[in-house]
């Protein structure tokens, strides 16, 4: 499967109560478990250790946990739209409300590096952002993150800026 069609068969739970953002890892760990094959308590710990590492919310009320795993066989998505939103300390101390999850096998670092750049640009589109928060239609979200997906994967290189260098990475 190319990882853009990973976009196309992503898990969505949409309006999903959840007290805290403790139980929306522990939702997108069950999801991703389902997805993959694996030990719930397996995705929901390596989702945790990497949460514990620092936050993965990324403002805008956008949260993206992740995590590599030796004992992933595939790499998943979930996405999770809350009914109320949870603090995850976010940079902007804006509550969550949007929960990207992935988990992706040890041996494809790369592709998992490249797809979550991806996943970040296409979350921080406004457009998507209004579908995910307002549509309450899983397909129509799927066709949209699928859609933006090969759209910027025919633009130019991503640049990443870290510690004063600019990189360009290849579109994933």
């Amino acid at each position: 499967m190319d990882n853009h069609d990973l976009f196309l068969a992503m898990d969505i739970s949409l309006a999903a109560i959840v007290p805290h953002k403790e139980a929306a890892i522990a939702l997108a760990a069950d999801r991703l478990a389902e997805t993959t094959g694996m030990a719930y308590g397996d995705v929901k710990d390596a989702l945790a250790h990497s949460e514990a590492l620092g936050s993965t919310a990324l403002g805008k009320g956008i949260a993206m946990p992740h995590a590599v795993s030796r004992t992933c066989p595939r790499p998943a998505l979930s996405l999770v739209s809350l009914a109320s939103p949870v603090d995850f300390d976010a940079p902007d101390h804006r509550s969550v409300d949007v929960v990207l999850a992935l988990i992706w096998p040890q041996n494809r670092v790369g592709d998992f590096v490249r797809f979550s750049l991806l996943a970040n640009r296409i979350l921080s589109d406004p457009a998507v952002l209004e579908a995910v928060r307002g549509t309450g239609a899983p397909g129509r979200i799927r066709s949209l993150f699928h859609a933006r997906s090969c759209v910027l994967r025919s633009s130019a290189p991503l640049l990443v800026r870290t510690a004063g260098h600019v990189y360009g990475l290849p579109r994933p």
